[in-house]
Formats: C-alpha cells, sequence, structure tokens
C-alpha cells in the first residue's frame, strides 16, 4: 500500500455529493502538536520551578527554607507594619558558620541574609546602620544592608547589643572572661569604639530608655532575679520593678512600658509592666517560649520569636496582647533565651 493511498479525496472528479469522505488527517497532526506543546510547557514549568524554588534562581531565604507560612498574606493589619525592617539571626549549625543575621520587612516578606557569622543585631536611631556581635571577634557596625561592616570593639564575649537613641553608645553584656563564672556586667561604648565604660557591674540584656537617661536590663539581687532600671551613666546598682526570673527587657517608645519574658511553669512567656513597677500582665500563654520581643517605632505593635506552632518564628501582636500573627516560619534564633529583635522604619 502506498502512503498516498489514504490522503483525502477532496478534489477528485466523480465523487457523490454527500459521501462519506475519508478521515482528515490534518487535525490530528494539529492535536499531537498541541499535546506536545503542553508537555514542552509542562516541562519548562518544572525547570523554571526548580531554579526559583531550589536552583540558583531560588531567594536566599528559600534555599534554606525560610518561608512565610500559609495565611500569612500580608492583610490591612499588617499593612501598617509592612514598610518596617526586622534584623533577626538565624542557627543552622554550631560553627560560627551557622550563624547569621538577616532582614526581613515587618509583614515577613522579602528575608534575606545579610550579614554572615553575627547575631544580636541592633539598628541605629536612624535605620541606616546595624551593630552586631561578629562571633569569637567582637562588636561590628555596617550599613544596614551588610555593605562595609568594620570592628569597633575586639572582645569574644561582647553580646545582646542596645543602640542608644541619640546614636552616640552601644551598650552589651560584657564578659571579658568567658571562663570565669559571673562576671557579666553591662558596659557602653562609642560607636567609634572609644570610650568603654561600665554602666552596671552586673546585668545584661541592656535596653536604654527613649530619653537615654536610663538602662533596663536583667540580673538578681540576693535571691531576687529579674528586671531592673538603673540610671546610664553608671555608678547605679539598679531597682528591681519585676521579678520571677524575669529577662531580656525592650523599653517602649513613649517611655511608660516595658515588655521582657519570664518563666511561667518553667517556660518564657511574654508580659509588660509600667515603668515604674505597676500594672504587670503577661501577654502570652502556652507550652511553647515566647522571647525576644521588640516594640515597633509607633509602639503600637510587639514583635517576637516563638516555636508556637512546631518551628520557630517570628511573629507580632498588639501591645495589649491580641492580634497575634505570625509573619515567618522555619527561623531558629542563635541564642533564643537572650537576644531580642530590632526593628526600625
Amino acid at each position: 500500500m502506498s502512503m498516498f493511498e489514504n490522503m483525502p479525496d477532496v478534489g477528485k472528479k466523480g465523487k457523490k455529493p454527500g459521501a462519506p469522505s475519508q478521515p482528515k488527517r490534518t487535525p490530528l497532526l494539529l492535536g499531537v502538536l498541541a499535546g506536545c506543546l503542553v508537555l514542552l510547557c509542562l516541562a519548562l514549568a518544572g525547570v523554571g520551578g526548580w531554579y526559583f524554588f531550589l536552583g540558583p534562581g531560588a531567594s536566599p531565604a528559600q534555599k534554606v527554607g525560610i518561608a512565610v507560612p500559609p495565611g500569612s498574606t500580608p492583610s490591612s493589619a499588617s499593612a501598617a507594619t509592612a514598610n518596617l525592617k526586622i534584623a533577626f539571626s538565624v542557627y543552622t549549625g554550631d560553627s560560627p558558620e551557622g550563624h547569621s543575621i538577616w532582614i526581613m520587612n515587618g509583614d515577613g516578606s522579602n528575608a534575606k541574609q545579610t550579614i554572615p557569622i553575627a547575631s544580636s543585631p541592633a539598628f541605629s536611631p536612624d535605620g541606616t546602620l546595624i551593630a552586631y556581635y561578629h562571633w569569637t571577634d567582637g562588636i561590628y557596625i555596617a550599613n544596614a544592608d551588610g555593605t562595609n561592616p568594620h570592628k569597633i570593639l575586639g572582645e569574644s564575649n561582647a553580646k545582646y547589643l542596645a543602640w542608644s537613641h541619640d546614636g552616640k553608645w552601644i551598650a552589651f553584656s560584657s564578659k571579658p572572661n568567658p571562663n570565669q563564672k559571673g562576671n557579666v556586667n553591662i558596659d557602653a561604648v562609642s560607636v567609634d569604639g572609644s570610650q568603654r565604660r561600665i554602666i552596671v557591674n552586673g546585668g545584661s540584656m541592656p535596653s536604654w530608655s527613649p530619653n537615654d537617661q536610663r538602662i533596663a536590663f536583667s540580673d538578681c539581687r540576693g535571691s531576687d532575679c529579674g528586671i531592673l532600671i538603673a540610671g546610664s551613666l553608671g555608678g547605679d546598682a539598679g531597682t528591681m520593678i519585676a521579678k520571677e526570673l524575669g529577662t531580656n527587657p525592650a523599653w517602649s517608645p513613649d517611655s511608660t512600658k516595658i515588655v521582657y519574658q519570664a518563666d511561667v511553669d518553667s517556660i518564657k512567656q511574654l508580659f509588660i509592666v509600667n515603668a515604674d513597677g505597676t500594672g504587670k500582665k503577661q501577654l502570652t500563654s502556652g507550652t511553647a517560649p515566647h522571647v525576644g520581643a521588640a516594640w515597633s517605632p509607633d509602639g503600637s505593635t510587639i514583635f517576637y520569636r516563638s516555636p508556637e506552632d512546631g518551628n520557630w518564628g517570628i511573629w507580632k501582636m498588639n501591645a495589649d496582647g491580641s492580634g497575634k500573627v505570625k509573619l515567618i516560619s522555619n527561623v531558629q534564633p542563635v541564642d533564643w533565651a537572650f537576644e531580642r529583635l530590632a526593628v526600625t522604619q
């Protein structure tokens, strides 16, 4: 049989009107071609998906498994904080290389690593610079995007930083001899690395008052451990305003309140207290720790970290503890019990 024998007989003379013709091959060929195009598109989509999510085209956050959780698409409620920047540490291993600082938008979007081998971030008042602890090497300052890093203090255990509101000082927890028990002070150093001084003998995790005249911190006085307030010029042992092993205070932008974490049934939860020690209120509860709280610049929102739903994420809530929303998942902190988030405009 010839390959031409089954061709359509269109144009042949003597064909009877209405007589059935042989099936046309053109639609069949077009169908086959269309199917091939569909398969090709699917294959390219698969390659594109691999490139975007796992390959060279993936964002840094996607490559390490960081993701905005389902249901956390920015809403009108989160739009108010979307223009903020949040700096946080991420732990991926015990080596110094397994510690890094990331920055994301206030709604959890655009997370990216900015500084390697680092933790304890603190933004400058205008948000253009970031101070941090460079592991085993001391305190550094860099541009907020991580460029132009330079060391201002060489000390292997100078962590948990707080930048003064006038932009002149960085307070930190100092332990010059890491092998010696105790010997943890709150020191301050000028942003150029000069004029190092002791603020409090004994204490950790400092937070400046909005006018920079006082420091909130955590320490023990006798058998009582909790949140204390001392003058920022030094020579003041501090006054305790909250007990129950309270740690990691953060002063509100209007200077009236302090958010901190304290143990409840051996699990760290977030509390808020007036700066004079009155009006204490528990903000979080449950079987997971809630730590590292920081205020939004307008004082309406508190950002914090918790593994509440099974893995470490960054959350936000209203200042009264309502409206809790998870912003980002899979961001295990370096020092979860001690570090604070850093937030800026």
